[in-house]
């Protein structure tokens, strides 16, 4: 399996730079544009550089699902809407940016993990990930985005 590392970061964005900005995804209604927002909130999120989100999943999503999930067992699910609870307190799935945007978070994020300074926030639906648990996470949420441009 794949990590979040320096090298990783690197194939990401050039595999990112090759999305035409008037591509269409295999599913949903992302653009190139919107999905890197919805990176840039992901990676901030995880940072808690967000706005928070309270754990809304159960003992299924952290010790069945979640687990599985990172394990690459079961694959990220198409088409996840935030649930309304957080749409109604303004939480959106999406951060204003562009790739240098991307990039500099993802190099801050791999900055701050190898100096251990690090406190990710907990999933919303997998609770506490730990930074482990974050560079699995990331990998398959990345890859998944990905496939859903065929890139």
């Amino acid at each position: 399996m794949e990590h979040l590392d320096t090298d990783y970061v690197e194939r990401l964005i050039k595999r990112l730079e090759r999305i035409s900005p008037d591509a269409v995804p295999k599913w949903g209604q992302l653009r190139r544009d919107t999905l890197i927002e919805h990176l840039v909130w992901v990676m901030k999120y995880s940072m808690g550089r967000s706005k928070p989100m309270d754990f809304c999943g159960n003992w299924v999503t952290v010790h069945v699902i979640g687990p599985l999930l990172l394990r690459g067992v079961l694959p990220v699910p198409k088409n996840v809407k935030m649930p309304r609870k957080f749409q109604d307190r303004g939480v959106t799935n999406r951060e204003p940016g562009d790739l240098n945007t991307l990039r500099r978070l993802l190099e801050e994020y791999l900055n701050l993990v190898q100096a251990d300074e690090l406190r990710p926030a907990p999933h919303p639906m997998f609770g506490d990930l730990g930074i482990d648990g974050w560079d699995r996470m990331h990998v398959h949420h990345f890859e998944h985005h990905l496939r859903q441009f065929g890139v």
